[in-house]
């Protein structure tokens, strides 16, 4: 019985010896009535723990793959004897008495996503128990925190006497009263919006912004520039999409920018993606000289960057740092906002500043695409502006996020292992550990889990979805309590983890280390 593994692989190797032996079993490789081998040989043959062959032998017997005999062994089982879940017997397949037989069923093999640490595990919910792991995942805003009240009294007031466009087709640039507040936001931050400079077009959320900029800007056979780590979502996108990718490495400063020319030589590229404030998953923030060095080498090579400014207003010290936006003078950087982690996730509210003679093509391919957006979510967007709501709001989940993280960085100081490194962010709502280069994040992650805490690995956010020597913490869903809790578990797995590396190895088998 030959069984084929990838210790290299993000899928756990209990899973891949599952759909191994349903594979034989399925093609007729394994007969029914075979005997398989003991799990101790099966696991001393693939070089795995024997614990990983007795979970896949559970599995497949549950799933009537296998079945065990007392005293005998595990046999493979007769699968056409098996009832269908109705009752019924399965249909017998008359012999084929013709000398060829033509298969015109869909081969749909090409089509399929590795899908692989697309979507982040769930954080834990307010209703479980204590017990349950406490969760530094996902890095989203607190829905403790949203103004349901404000939302209500503005959509009451919408309703009472609501107008025809609000539920009709709109037009694909935008809500024109929100689009005009953002092109004075804009201009007040320093970006030239005078006419025939830049101009704003407002999207359903930054994944559609980001999409319709992709299919917009790339020619078939260009490849994208992302940092490393970067946000998940542009990974997936492109992954999506089939859209080759280079990952330059992040710093303490940001985007090491100066290896994007050996990537612009040796690739053919056709955009630069780039979060250069509370970087998504580092929290690093990008220095000016960077920004401006990054500017003048997109300019040189004539290849756009996509900015993605998600956390621009979410700063809690110092001083605002100019966007790429603010600083091009070269017609060369594409910025996307978005209300999404300062406001309602759920709104799918977001905006794209692109230079003037862009913004047309943009909002045609808009039209195309999907003909336009909720004018009602606009309205309400903007009625919560004029208010004065969303500064309001702003002024007190700023604080309240601050002191999350503040919280997060004195613990991690007083419990953390003194030979770890991380980062110290002035926004945003994550940071990044960085760890020795023997420990991987995915091994770790199952075995901090099993002391009652979670954060979120580097396969999410990495290149090819690969392990690495550290992972992202985020702090936003947290009260000040359960992060000085959590960090307190972590610290102290971290240090037995350091003290006695072997510890993982048991999980490093089982969920796959690479």
């Amino acid at each position: 019985m030959r069984i084929q593994i990838d210790k290299n692989a993000p899928v756990p190797l209990y899973r891949q010896i599952i759909a191994e032996v349903r594979r034989l079993i399925d093609t007729g490789l394994l007969a029914a009535g075979t005997r398989l081998p003991s799990s101790r040989d099966l696991a001393e043959s693939l070089g795995v723990s024997r614990k990983t062959i007795l979970i896949s032998f559970q599995e497949l017997i549950a799933d009537q793959y296998l079945e065990s005999r007392p005293q005998s062994g595990t046999f493979v089982v007769d699968r056409s004897k098996l009832d269908h879940l109705d009752g019924s017997k399965p249909p017998t397949t008359p012999e084929d008495t013709s000398s060829e037989t033509i298969d015109l069923k869909m081969d749909w093999s090409p089509y399929q996503i590795p899908g692989g640490f697309f979507s982040l595990p769930p954080e834990r919910k307010a209703t479980e128990q204590p017990s349950k792991p406490i969760s530094f995942i996902k890095a989203l805003p607190d829905s403790r925190l949203f103004p349901f009240e404000q939302i209500k009294q503005i959509t009451q007031q919408l309703l009472w006497d609501p107008k025809a466009f609000f539920f009709d087709y709109g037009h694909p640039q935008g809500y024109q009263p929100l689009v005009e507040w953002l092109e004075k936001k804009e201009a007040l931050s320093g970006t030239p919006m005078a006419p025939g400079q830049n101009d704003v077009v407002i999207t359903s959320g930054f994944q559609q912004g980001l999409n319709l900029l992709i299919n917009l800007l790339l020619k078939p056979d260009e490849a994208v520039i992302v940092e490393m780590p970067t946000y998940a979502v542009i990974l997936n996108l492109l992954i999506a999409r089939r859209i080759p990718y280079h990952g330059v490495p992040v710093d303490a400063n940001g985007m090491q920018v100066k290896k994007i020319k050996e990537i612009i030589k040796k690739h053919k590229i056709g955009a630069i993606f780039t979060i250069p404030t509370h970087h998504n998953p580092t929290g690093t923030t990008m220095s000016v000289s960077r920004r401006k060095q990054l500017i003048e080498i997109a300019a040189e090579h004539k290849i756009p960057i996509i900015e993605d400014s998600y956390a621009q207003d979410l700063r809690y010290d110092g001083a605002q740092v100019p966007t790429l936006k603010n600083l091009d003078r070269h017609s060369v950087v594409i910025r996307i906002g978005s209300f999404s982690k300062v406001f309602l996730p759920g709104l799918r509210l977001a905006w794209v500043t692109l230079p003037s003679e862009l913004a047309v093509p943009l909002v045609r391919m808009k039209r195309g695409v999907d003909r336009g957006d909720s004018f009602f979510l606009q309205v309400i967007m903007h009625e919560f502006i004029l208010k004065g709501y969303l500064d309001k709001h702003l002024r007190r989940t700023k604080r309240i996020y601050k002191a999350r993280r503040d919280a997060l960085l004195e613990t991690m100081g007083e419990h953390f292992p003194k030979e770890l490194t991380w980062t110290k962010p002035k926004g945003g709502f994550c940071l990044w550990v960085n760890l020795p280069k023997e420990l991987k994040s995915l091994a770790l992650y199952h075995y901090c889990r099993e002391r009652g805490v979670e954060f979120a690995v580097a396969n999410f956010f990495w290149p090819g979805k690969q392990d690495a020597s550290g992972f992202r913490l985020s702090w936003s869903l947290l009260e000040e309590g359960e992060i000085i809790d959590g960090a307190t578990r972590l610290g102290a797995a971290l240090k037995e983890a350091l003290a006695d590396p072997h510890v993982l190895d048991e999980f490093a088998e089982m969920y796959g280390e690479l």
